[in-house]
């Protein structure tokens, strides 16, 4: 029930933020997406994810850094609700905050494919909105995740580099996946596209349980 209230409460508080900010990510999709040239396939849906990504961090932010700004978490603290259940409430709201934002992203997607503004690949399958869904809730449980475990004001700075190495990571995979002898690994996840999926949520179980131990273990939740 504590967990219930405490998504609930977060969902009120971010429901005036959560639609403008779904109205300008369609904004700005659309308004890049006219000028790049039709033909080239993939950065059109690269670029709405792109964009997505932008309101995962948004949608953190508002969530976490600005509560804890008003003192809201350690005011919650005092109540009696246990740090298991602030966290895992913190994580379910911001899950469902960006399920919303990436399921309007690909709405627009399927719906300009479906009136003829879009030609390019790919059209939506439920494999790609499962997809899609999972890739932003673990962009967005990374913020959170960073966020819980240590000063939000100092955190806010940890996905810049994080994005540096990943982008590395990205370039360079090919020369990776041989220097740590994981071409086996990779054959296999590609040939299996769930089991890819299933490792994202069991990272996002354990970005979840993370938080609780490392908050457990804090005097204040601030």
């Amino acid at each position: 029930m504590n967990v219930t209230r405490l998504i609930a409460k977060d969902i009120r508080l971010q429901r005036a933020f959560i639609f403008p900010l779904i109205l300008l990510e369609i904004a700005g999709y659309l308004a890049y997406a006219l000028q790049m040239p039709s033909h080239i396939p993939g950065v059109a849906f690269g670029l709405l994810h792109g964009v997505a990504f932008i309101g995962d961090f948004l949608i953190c932010y508002r969530t976490m850094i600005a509560e804890e700004k008003n003192r809201a978490l350690m005011f919650i603290k005092t109540l009696p609700v246990s740090t298991a259940e602030i966290v895992v409430a913190k994580f379910a709201a911001n899950l469902i905050l960006v399920s919303l934002n990436t399921a309007a992203m690909l709405t627009l997607w399927g719906v300009g494919h479906q009136l003829g503004w879009i030609e390019v690949k790919p059209a939506l399958t439920a494999y790609l909105v499962i997809a899609g869904l999972t890739v932003h809730w673990f962009n967005n449980a990374f913020f959170v995740a960073i966020s819980l475990a240590f000063s939000s004001e100092g955190a806010v700075w940890v996905p810049f580099p994080f994005l540096f190495v990943l982008m590395t990571v990205m370039i360079n995979f090919s020369r990776i996946k041989v220097a740590l002898n994981l071409q086996g690994t990779v054959e296999l996840v590609q040939r299996h596209n769930l089991l890819s999926l299933t490792l994202l949520w069991a990272i996002i179980a354990a970005f979840a349980a993370t938080c609780v131990w490392v908050r457990g273990r804090k005097r204040v939740f601030a």
